[in-house]
């Protein structure tokens, strides 16, 4: 299959797309557009991001009370500037962060999940894993980051943008636990796991259902750190 094959594939035909893959496991391509459209996304949200923070930070007693009214107060300033002037070159150097994240966690993400399924199968390579991974999050890469761009430009915010069942919540506020847990539980994430369940039975030989097992265990327990960490995070604002 041709780049454009396997992109359009991922979508409308996972089965032959990822078993595809499978027997050749190209990757290079997928990885430049990942990182493309990841820059492009967090280009486009840089002024929502840097606006969201300084309104938390303007909002957080904790942190006053942490760091000294003198400390707290120049680091609100700091950031209202950032978001007064915000410059091109301030928001490439963000994109580019934000871009080489996604790629660590896709990568980080391939390792764990083959040591997973390595107590289910012993077949396939983290290559292959690999890239099945960076296929499989072209549906929340380019999907959902295009929907959250455009759900940030309308409200101004990236902070109060779901596209999990939060978005069912409307008056939940973003940094409760329950908007956190709720917004985790994300479509394209679960789309995305879903279509790579092909992929897992196609490299590591295994039935079908097993790999969608698999690959929503590993969503779940990910997502669970995930929640863990940015309930610790805000806690301490």
């Amino acid at each position: 299959m041709n780049f454009g094959q396997r992109l359009i594939g991922v979508f409308t035909n996972p089965r032959e797309t990822f078993s595809s893959l499978a027997e050749k496991p190209v990757w290079v391509d997928a990885l430049i557009l990942v990182l493309v459209v990841s820059f492009a996304f967090n280009f486009l949200i840089a002024p929502y991001s840097a606006r969201d923070n300084y309104e938390m930070l303007q909002g957080s007693t904790k942190l006053k009370q942490q760091l000294g009214e003198e400390r707290f107060n120049t680091m609100v300033e700091q950031a209202r500037q950032k978001v007064e002037n915000l410059t091109t070159a301030a928001r490439i150097t963000q994109s580019l962060l934000g871009s080489a994240s996604v790629i660590i966690i896709l990568l980080l993400q391939s390792l764990l999940l083959l040591v997973l399924v390595k107590f289910f199968s012993t077949q396939g390579s983290f290559v292959q894993l690999l890239s099945a991974m960076l296929h499989a999050s072209f549906i929340n890469v380019i999907l959902g980051n295009g929907l959250r761009a455009f759900l940030a430009s309308s409200k101004q915010s990236i902070f109060k943008v779901s596209t999990g069942l939060a978005a069912f919540f409307p008056t939940l506020e973003p940094t409760s636990s329950a908007y956190i847990i709720l917004t985790s539980i994300d479509i394209f994430q679960l789309w995305m796991f879903g279509a790579l369940a092909y992929g897992l039975s196609a490299i590591f030989k295994l039935e079908l259902k097993k790999s969608i097992f698999i690959s929503y265990l590993f969503w779940l327990l990910k997502t669970i750190v995930n929640i863990g960490l940015q309930i610790f995070s805000l806690s301490r604002i």
